[in-house]
């Protein structure tokens, strides 16, 4: 026997395991549609106002803050504890504030220079109190209004705005049916239930706002309407204390602005509806008097 081994005796090489087969690609899912971009909404167009409506009030409607610091004050001092000498001088400079405004009417120019005026004196007074030492004016002041020792009372306060409540209601009420007033395209008018209603003729008038007094601008924004002719010259009405007047006037001047530009439409249209039936005029002349024929007023 021979020694060399047989090919079959040789161990064969393992044969390649074969590759596994390529995973098959998944189905492409249906891509969804874009959702359609929402179109910004229009602004709609504001309401065409045919009337403004307001009423005008009596003094007693600037008596309001009387009224509104016994119910804040009440709860602060009696409940929680706020100093009652603080609030006691918040209720004596609501009181001032209110009589004066009641009392007398200060226009802008006159608040300007009582301001200056009170300015001038306080800072001559802290200016001598610096200079010489025995002077000392306003230290003074200050120590005898500190002395008075004034402390507000919640029982007071309370019984002074339910007293005034009553009153004040019923005034807003009376007010509300002797004190209309109502502005339309047309004519101004007054309305006082059981007397007597008034009306004028708006036409082209000018309307003009005043105010003649700074504290009753401050309180409730009131301020006072005054109706002119055409020309400017001839003051027609004058109706004061009308609260919140800045928002009235544009009321009135968006009123005035859509009444002008609607006459403006309407003439524009008159005028194209003149010259359509001017146009349409003349064939229909020629029709009635036949073909080759002369109307009356076409020259031979």
């Amino acid at each position: 026997m021979s020694d060399s081994a047989t090919p079959s005796d040789v161990p064969s090489a393992p044969a390649p395991e074969p590759a596994p087969a390529a995973a098959a690609p998944a189905p492409a899912k249906p891509s969804k549609p874009a959702k359609p971009s929402k179109a910004p909404k229009p602004k709609k167009a504001p309401k065409p106002i045919r009337q403004v409506v307001f009423h005008t009030y009596p003094k007693l409607i600037f008596a309001w803050p009387i009224i509104a610091i016994g119910f804040v004050l009440w709860p602060l001092v009696g409940t929680w504890g706020f100093s009652p000498e603080v609030c006691g001088w918040v209720f004596l400079g609501v009181i001032t504030l209110t009589l004066l405004t009641l009392g007398i009417d200060l226009e802008r120019d006159h608040a300007v220079f009582w301001a200056v005026v009170f300015l001038a004196f306080f800072f001559l007074g802290k200016w001598l109190d610096a200079s010489f030492d025995k002077f000392t004016l306003l230290g003074d002041v200050y120590r005898v209004l500190a002395d008075l020792d004034v402390n507000y009372s919640p029982s007071l306060g309370i019984a002074l705005s339910l007293m005034l409540l009553p009153p004040y209601l019923v005034m807003l009420v009376y007010a509300r049916l002797q004190h209309r007033w109502r502005i339309t395209h047309n004519e101004f008018e007054h309305y006082s239930w059981g007397r007597a209603d008034d009306s004028l003729a708006r036409g082209a008038k000018r309307v003009r706002s005043t105010y003649p007094d700074l504290l009753e601008l401050l309180l409730c924004g009131a301020g006072t309407l005054v109706v002119y002719s055409a020309t400017g010259r001839t003051e027609l009405r004058r109706i004061p204390h009308v609260p919140m007047i800045f928002r009235v006037r544009k009321r009135i001047n968006l009123l005035l602005e859509s009444t002008a530009v609607t006459h403006h439409h309407d003439d524009v249209l008159a005028d194209e509806l003149d010259d359509e039936g001017e146009g349409s005029d003349a064939p229909d002349a020629q029709h009635a008097n036949g073909p080759g024929q002369r109307s009356g007023n076409e020259p031979l």
